[in-house]
């Protein structure tokens, strides 16, 4: 398995009443982690070889606080990869620190026809080329 690391700092946006990171900032966290694994494929959510890509499921773990300024390395890699859909699953330290694990479950999607639909078989390929045969 090869994970892909996107490196992201937390800004005073990101902080809520608490002084600590907000559960909804992290989520927009994960998200541009996402944007930056589908680039290393050579993907946008969009326009994912063919469908696009949406999220069916969040689930996540808060392990520890972060605060403004800190510097988190948010590390992807795919699971579970059936017809329609694959697992993403992400890890978010501040360097020895796990501050959360979460897992979006992603869903291949046909904007035109506003249904599921099944992952392109060019995306299959890029993931086996990125995460080897564990994806």
């Amino acid at each position: 398995m090869n994970p892909i690391t996107t490196r992201l700092t937390v800004r005073i946006g990101d902080i809520n009443y608490g002084g600590h990171l907000g559960h909804d900032r992290l989520i927009t966290l994960l998200h541009q982690a996402r944007l930056d694994w589908l680039h290393a494929l050579g993907a946008e959510e969009q326009h994912c070889f063919g469908a696009g890509l949406i999220m069916r499921r969040l689930t996540c773990d808060y392990r520890a606080e972060a605060f403004l300024g800190d510097t988190l390395d948010i590390t992807l890699h795919a699971s579970d990869l059936r017809r329609t859909a694959f697992t993403l699953h992400y890890r978010l330290c501040r360097g020895a620190t796990l501050i959360a694990e979460a897992a979006t479950e992603m869903v291949a999607f046909d904007y035109q026809a506003r249904k599921i639909t099944a992952l392109p078989p060019a995306f299959t390929a890029a993931l086996t080329r990125l995460h080897g045969e564990t994806a």
